[in-house]
């Protein structure tokens, strides 16, 4: 499958990003219905846990986890995002440190300033050789590293982006999906590696609502099957030790 596009620019990002999504991102928020990514990110960190997020698009996560007690930065390259965040994060009543900041470039901050950065749905976007640059990068700011990407085992993530792709509708431009991320992190300096996928139910979103697939998906999981556990997860989650 190809998988090659051109990378969207910073004013095509932002239109996901406007403020006319508050309202929305807070009642899912207040109900808990929040995307499998941000539950996951719950589960991985702690109450009084230094994070940062690396390209933070809605704002949904990072407020998802200030609202339950992290400490939070995030930073992205879109003042449409941060504008976003910023509404957000007085609205449920927390506070988060934004910075509009380039991932690809250096950071302000200090040596292991956070014990955990994390980034979903960031890296797919870039080309192998830039992914290992910013990962080597990022590891001088923190003792953790937690990366979401496309899972590239996904069948129903893949063939729905497929189908979109073909029919002109894809609107996220370059995404690379991966496999694995582990060799990426041991070059970028990581170490105690570790990899699993999430979010199989969020994949189904992909293809059309009467497509084959989805029906074999949807009875697969009504009989109790973990297709996260069999990699059809939509997210490949690696998790690294930062060797800085």
């Amino acid at each position: 499958m190809e998988d090659k596009k051109e990378a969207l620019t910073k004013e095509e990002w932002s239109k996901y990003c406007q403020i006319g999504l508050l309202e929305r991102i807070k009642k899912d928020i207040d109900r808990d219905m929040v995307t499998c990514w941000s539950k996951e990110l719950l589960r991985l960190t702690s109450i009084g846990e230094h994070c940062c997020e690396i390209g933070c698009g809605t704002g949904q996560t990072s407020a998802y986890l200030a609202k339950y007690g992290r400490i939070i930065t995030a930073i992205d390259y879109s003042e449409d995002s941060l504008i976003l965040l910023n509404e957000l994060a007085k609205c449920i009543g927390c506070k988060i440190n934004t910075k509009c900041i380039d991932a690809t470039e250096e950071m302000p901050f200090r040596k292991n300033e956070f014990d955990t950065i994390f980034h979903c749905g960031l890296l797919e976007h870039f080309e192998k050789q830039e992914r290992i640059s910013m990962l080597k990068n990022w590891r001088n700011y923190t003792k953790r590293m937690i990366s979401m990407v496309p899972n590239a085992a996904s069948l129903p993530y893949r063939i729905g982006k497929k189908i979109l792709e073909d029919a002109g509708k894809w609107g996220y431009g370059l995404e690379i999906p991966q496999s694995s991320m582990i060799d990426e992190f041991i070059t970028a300096g990581y170490s105690d590696i570790q990899e699993y996928t999430i979010g199989t139910e969020h994949a189904l979103r992909f293809l059309p609502q009467e497509h084959y697939l989805r029906d074999v998906f949807v009875k697969l999981l009504e009989e109790g099957y973990n297709l996260d556990d069999m990699w059809q997860g939509y997210l490949l989650v690696t998790i690294g030790i930062s060797s800085s």
